[in-house]
């Protein structure tokens, strides 16, 4: 389904993330935070999983399509996949902003951090 930047959006990633870490391992996943970039009409979700990994997720409009992606918090910044893996696996990431394309997001993450 199409995240959009509306109320139903937000909760609908929302839901998204926290049923992903529910069927993956029943993991904890708290949101703490969202935020936007009004300048780049951006929405973000931030949220703690298995409460010691700071997530980031956000989608917005660039073009005239809606576009999506996952950012791992490290200290207080948040970097995207091909900061913190390799340049190739990064490319396995989508920028599709729909609910198959935030579980992928998240599946590769995992995969990034050994589970």
């Amino acid at each position: 389904m199409q995240l959009k930047n509306n109320v139903e959006g937000r909760n609908l990633l929302d839901k998204t993330i926290r049923d992903f870490y529910r069927k993956n391992g029943n993991r904890n996943a708290v949101r703490f935070l969202h935020s936007e970039d009004k300048e780049w009409g951006w929405f973000y979700t931030h949220f703690l999983i298995d409460r010691k990994h700071v997530i980031r997720y956000g989608f917005g409009q660039d073009r005239g399509f809606w576009v999506g992606g996952v950012e791992l918090g490290i200290g207080p910044h948040y970097f995207k996949a091909a900061d913190f893996w390799s340049y190739e696996d990064s490319e396995r990431f989508t920028l599709e902003a729909t609910t198959d394309g935030v579980e992928h997001n998240l599946a590769l993450l995992d995969e990034f951090l050994g589970y």
